[in-house]
């Protein structure tokens, strides 16, 4: 059936997003904030290690921990 909801998921499509059995939302029930605070601090981490790396660069320091990615 073309126009089904059902047939998947499309992210180049117009319009309101469908997800699978026809919810408009991603998630339905609770949502353990967890989560989110995990993924929050690897990309903390990340973000910092990558800022260090830079920093070392910058300031010529190529031989440094911050630079080489060892620690």
């Amino acid at each position: 059936m073309p126009g089904s909801r059902t047939r998947g998921f499309n992210p180049y499509a117009a319009g309101a997003k469908i997800y699978g059995g026809g919810r408009s939302n991603p998630t339905s029930g609770p949502v353990d904030k967890m989560g989110y605070r995990e993924r929050d601090m690897k990309h903390k981490a990340r973000k910092q290690a990558i800022m260090n790396r830079l920093r070392a660069k910058k300031q010529g320091r190529l031989i440094s921990s911050e630079y080489l990615g060892s620690k």
